[in-house]
């Protein structure tokens, strides 16, 4: 018992340093935990090298204080994001630095075969980068379309996905030899939402692309569920007038896409930018469908921030408004609902499971 309530303060200690630097006395009053507990495990943070401590100039007369900060080379983590189309890798060291972001396309025949090739070929060109820096991969976290089963690392079974089924945390484990996690995508991107703004609020934040899912952060932290797959809002049912479908059947990149060009236009932007009336009903449309999913978020988990990323943010302020206004329409009791598009830029996705193997390595190491 005493063992899990040190664990679980070296963990709340190790991620308020990593927010921005801060003093022994802040950390304890931020936290609500006693000065001798924060010290004890300061002390073994600094013994370990995973924290640093540096003089701020004195505000005023008296002496400087100390801050605590992470070491930048304590650690170098690597963030993969796998799509059904590309492999983004993100590398970084312990102060949330990037170090390395690049994507590389998958190819036409998408067998497992051929997508592990280019897995390894991402994590391969990190080690390399790093060799040549004189450093060492520490750990690495894969972000993946769920369901994922994150305690055995098996991505589930998404459909039309390439890796499914593979015990891919052990295979890379046996691989490269450094610890690895394999996450929901959707999750990665709320944990990339969260430490990108610097935000510990409870919030949802939405990936829409070819699937279409969520991560929910709850008080600063990432909330799973039982299953593990809390946030599937993809798979909410609806009504699309002849039978019930998935939301991302109807709301998904490929549909959308699809609907577009049969009206004759090249690209979204173009459908857009043309002021068709067509164009307008069908992104309403899009909106009630899609407006189904965040009130069913918003009334199961009583959270009103809403940001959304990926594929939507190109539907530009008019649809965000349309949606606002069928979401409020329908709520339980009119509240105060913030749904905005998500301001952080690629790589987002990749950037938060980077984050994820950081936090994830740090602990193991000032807990063992």
């Amino acid at each position: 018992m005493l063992r899990s309530i040190r664990k679980d303060n070296t963990s709340k200690i190790l991620k308020r340093i990593m927010k921005s630097p801060v003093s022994r006395v802040e950390i304890a009053e931020e936290l609500g935990l006693t000065k001798t507990t924060v010290g004890e495990i300061v002390k073994i943070l600094l013994e370990k090298g995973i924290v640093i401590e540096e003089k701020d100039s004195p505000r005023g007369v008296g002496r400087p204080t100390i801050s605590l900060k992470i070491a930048p080379d304590c650690a170098h983590v690597l963030g993969l994001e796998v799509t059904r189309d590309e492999i983004a890798i993100c590398l970084m060291n312990a102060s949330m630095s990037i170090l390395m972001y690049e994507t590389y396309p998958l190819p036409s025949k998408r067998d497992r075969e051929n997508t592990l090739k280019i897995v390894y070929r991402g994590i391969d060109r990190a080690k390399d980068m790093l060799e040549k820096l004189d450093r060492k991969l520490s750990a690495l976290t894969v972000a993946a379309p769920g369901p994922v089963d994150v305690e055995k690392g098996v991505i589930i079974n998404p459909r039309n996905f390439p890796l499914s089924q593979v015990p891919l945390a052990d295979l890379l484990k046996d691989k490269y030899g450094v610890e690895v996690w394999v996450e929901n995508d959707a999750d990665m991107g709320a944990v990339g939402e969260k430490w990108y703004t610097r935000r510990d609020d409870s919030f949802v934040w939405i990936l829409t692309g070819k699937g279409i899912g969520s991560g929910i952060i709850i008080n600063g932290e990432l909330y799973r569920g039982e299953n593990g797959y809390a946030g599937e809002i993809g798979y909410t049912r609806v009504f699309d007038g002849e039978k019930y479908v998935f939301l991302e059947d109807v709301c998904g990149e490929d549909t959308v896409l699809k609907y577009i060009q049969s009206m004759g236009f090249e690209s979204l932007a173009e459908a857009i930018g043309s002021g068709d009336s067509r164009v307008k009903d069908y992104l309403d449309n899009i909106a009630e469908f899609f407006s189904i999913g965040l009130l069913s978020l918003i009334h199961l988990f009583g959270i009103s921030k809403i940001v959304i990323g990926g594929f939507f943010k190109e539907f530009g302020k008019e649809f965000l408004k349309s949606l606002k206004m069928k979401v409020e329409k329908h709520l339980l009791y009119k509240h105060e609902v913030d749904i905005s598009f998500s301001t952080v830029q690629e790589p987002v996705i990749a950037f938060g499971a980077a984050v994820h193997a950081l936090e994830n390595y740090l602990e193991r190491v000032a807990t063992s």
